[in-house]
C-alpha cells in the first residue's frame, strides 16, 4: 500500500510540474498575461512541491528499509528536482525580460519608454 501511494505521490507531482510548464508557456508566449502566469504557477509549484516530498518519505523512509531500488529512487528523485530547477530557472527568465526592464524604463523590445 505504501509502495502504491508513493508512486500516486509521484504522478501526482508530475502533473503539477506539466501543469506549471504549461502556465509557464502561457505566460511565455503571451496567451496569458505574466502576473496571471506567475499566480497560477506558484501554488500549483508548492503542491508539486509537496507531493515530491510526500513520495521520498514514503519511498525511502528514514530508519526504515526503502521500498524500491535506491537506483531508480535515485533516479526519479534527481528527475523531478532538475525539472523544478528548470521551472524556476525559466521563471527568473521571464521576470528578468518581461517584469525587470519595464520597471528600468526599458520595454521587452529594448526600445526607451521615455524620449530621449
Amino acid at each position: 500500500m505504501r509502495k502504491a501511494l508513493g508512486y500516486i505521490c509521484y504522478l501526482i507531482m508530475l502533473a503539477a510540474d506539466g501543469a506549471a510548464a504549461y502556465y509557464t508557456y502561457c505566460a511565455y508566449s503571451q496567451k496569458i498575461s505574466y502576473d496571471l502566469g506567475l499566480l497560477i504557477f506558484t501554488p500549483v509549484f508548492i503542491v508539486s512541491y509537496w507531493f515530491a516530498t510526500f513520495f521520498g518519505q514514503l519511498m525511502h523512509p528514514i530508519g526504515h528499509r526503502p521500498l524500491i531500488h535506491q537506483g531508480f529512487y535515485t533516479f526519479l528523485y534527481w528527475l523531478s528536482t532538475i525539472l523544478s530547477f528548470a521551472l524556476i530557472g525559466f521563471w527568473v527568465y521571464l521576470f528578468i525580460d518581461r517584469s525587470l526592464y519595464v520597471n528600468f524604463g526599458v520595454e521587452v523590445s529594448g526600445n526607451a519608454t521615455h524620449g530621449a
